[in-house]
């Protein structure tokens, strides 16, 4: 046991990620060893970025890999029109902020709505530059940003939207850039790495920009980093697309019944749950701070796992105190204190889901 009297070792974490067996890249390593390309945008990645689009519903050069997704925010960030503040949410796991940040960039933090859990668009900060935020697996609304970001640069944070992001096929994305995490711990993922999907000419400066600032030429015609996904990676990507379709069946399988379960509990969940959308996180919201810290703590007490995915908001970090362009954050403030990530991961089993909710049951009962 711990000093604090919980276990140590959690009986049902709250993640257990699954990538592709070894058996599964085969195919893939052999064609890098014939290749012998390793980096720089070689034909696994091109491949892959070519079943990205074909997923996606758009053309192949409306996206882009990126070793990790932070990496691909600060691209996106950095290359953007604009110079001017970003207006983002505190809401968000704290490499939203980050890449913004490492872009050189101000941050002006905006509270979220209570029922969406997204940035609350103002139409007096329309002519700024936007990073919103899709929580926990939900749809990338960039219709409804754009009615009121009309001009300026946008950004969607949709690191864990995969599904969500199924066909963007209908969707606008002039000026504007999504950003899908393919982490170890999303739906699809290439172990670390990142997917930028937008506007065919902001995509090929963050393009440049990932390659050193190399434009068919090795002179740096612009500042740039090295951002771009291996190879070795590539092939864990194409992979795990490969076997995204019997992951979706498992995955829908066991959202459908741990939803059903929780809201029987009387518990509310993300809001992607009520849209339908599969998601790598299942966030549960209490009645108040004191069912919320009763709920964790009957859990760890009874060996299960829990995460405040969000902490206390990227506004309370340290790092973040210079910050001091924001609004009033009481949403964001509500939403740190009443909710919590439980298990979720691709072979959890029904007994596990029904011990997760049978302790909550009993904190919701009291």
């Amino acid at each position: 046991m711990s000093e604090m009297g919980l276990p140590e070792h959690f009986r049902i974490p709250v993640m257990r990620p699954r990538l592709p067996r070894h058996t599964s890249l085969t195919k893939y390593l052999q064609v890098i060893d014939q290749s012998r390309t390793y980096t720089n945008f070689g034909p696994l990645h091109r491949r892959l970025e070519e079943r990205l689009a074909e997923y996606l519903g758009v053309r192949v050069d409306q996206v882009l890999l990126c070793a990790n997704g932070t990496l691909a925010l600060q691209g996106a960030v950095v290359t953007a029109s604009s110079e001017s503040a970003w207006i983002m949410p505190s809401w968000t796991f704290v490499a939203s902020a980050e890449a913004v940040s490492a872009a050189a960039r101000e941050i002006y933090f905006a509270d979220v709505e209570d029922d969406s859990w997204t940035v609350r668009l103002e139409s007096r900060t329309a002519n700024q530059p936007h990073l919103v935020v899709a929580p926990f697996g939900d749809l990338p609304r960039l219709a409804h940003y754009r009615k009121i970001v009309v001009d300026s640069p946008l950004i969607v944070d949709a690191a864990s939207c995969f599904d969500a992001c199924r066909d963007l096929s209908s969707t606008h994305l002039d000026n504007a850039m999504v950003m899908v995490s393919l982490h170890a711990t999303k739906l699809v993922t290439t172990g670390e790495g990142g997917l930028l999907v937008g506007d065919s000419g902001w995509i090929n400066d963050v393009k440049r920009w990932s390659n050193f600032g190399f434009r068919g030429r090795r002179i740096a015609d612009v500042r740039g980093t090295n951002a771009k996904l291996s190879e070795y990676a590539a092939a864990v990507g194409l992979a795990s697309l490969d076997e995204w379709g019997s992951t979706r069946n498992e995955l829908a399988v066991l959202m459908d019944y741990y939803q059903r379960k929780l809201i029987e509990c009387g518990l509310t969940l993300q809001p992607a749950f009520g849209a339908g959308h599969l998601t790598s996180a299942v966030v549960v919201r209490f009645a108040d701070k004191d069912q919320r810290n009763r709920g964790r703590s009957a859990l760890h007490a009874a060996g299960v796992e829990t995460r405040a995915w969000w902490s206390d908001g990227v506004h309370q970090m340290a790092t973040f105190a210079d910050c001091r362009q924001r609004e009033p954050l009481d949403v964001t403030n509500h939403l740190a204190q009443t909710t919590l990530g439980l298990p979720f991961f691709v072979d959890m089993s029904t007994a596990q889901i029904d011990e997760v909710v049978r302790v909550l049951a009993g904190v919701v009962a009291l």
